[in-house]
């Protein structure tokens, strides 16, 4: 798990390195909310145990991952999902924590919803990762601009003041050709990471009663 934590923190770090490059040589401004949608989310009624524990990952800003969430703290149901107000966001929607923990950035690793105190970003035409790093370029800004006050709140209206720099065409599928197939080994290896930590914890206990004998293994 360890080796597999500093591939996929290594390939972060190549992917950011890349975008940065490109980035800085991007001539065209435009408004953030021109590119990217901003959508929200909702929580089911709490005292209705039918909308609960269910199949599908409620996001809530505890739940941010760097940068994939496979699971989240609560679950809901079906019924769930049709008694609030988020959408079923898919794969690589990015999560942005508004309220609580404010200005965390994450990226769904499997279809899931999300609590009122964040922000599904979804790209108007453009690729989600490029809205991943779009996103925290965006946020870093925030966090610069409230230096010496709480940063305890990030509004629709914040992302609608900030301008971004959009990549050229050339530029846009340079990045991707890249990034895509870094940030697929990036969630591969988060996957595997979490089946072999639940195997462990399924086995470990096992050893510990001996319930499972090891003696007889010659390493």
């Amino acid at each position: 798990m360890r080796v597999n934590k500093a591939v996929n923190d290594n390939l972060q770090q190549q992917a950011a390195a890349l975008f940065a490059n490109f980035y800085d040589q991007a001539e065209t401004e435009v408004g953030f909310t021109e590119m990217i949608q901003i959508l929200g989310g909702g929580t089911p009624k709490t005292g209705e145990s039918s909308y609960w524990n269910g199949d599908i990952p409620f996001f809530t800003p505890k739940d941010v991952g760097f940068p994939y969430t496979l699971t989240t703290e609560k679950t809901i149901t079906e019924e769930g999902l049709a008694h609030c107000n988020s959408r079923l966001y898919p794969i690589n929607t990015v999560f942005v924590t508004a309220r609580g923990t404010v200005g965390k950035v994450g990226l769904p690793g499997v279809p899931m919803a999300m609590n009122q105190s964040c922000y599904a970003l979804v790209g108007k035409d453009t690729h989600q990762l490029l809205v991943y790093f779009y996103t925290l370029k965006a946020v870093d800004r925030l966090k610069h601009k409230a230096s010496g006050a709480v940063f305890d709140a990030i509004t629709t209206r914040d992302f609608e003041a900030e301008n971004i720099m959009k990549l050229s065409d050339d530029d846009t599928k340079a990045f991707l050709d890249v990034a895509e197939p870094i940030y697929q080994a990036v969630l591969n290896n988060s996957i595997e990471n979490l089946r072999l930590s639940e195997l462990r914890d399924s086995l470990l206990p096992k050893l510990m009663n001996g319930e499972i004998d090891v003696t007889d293994i010659r390493l």
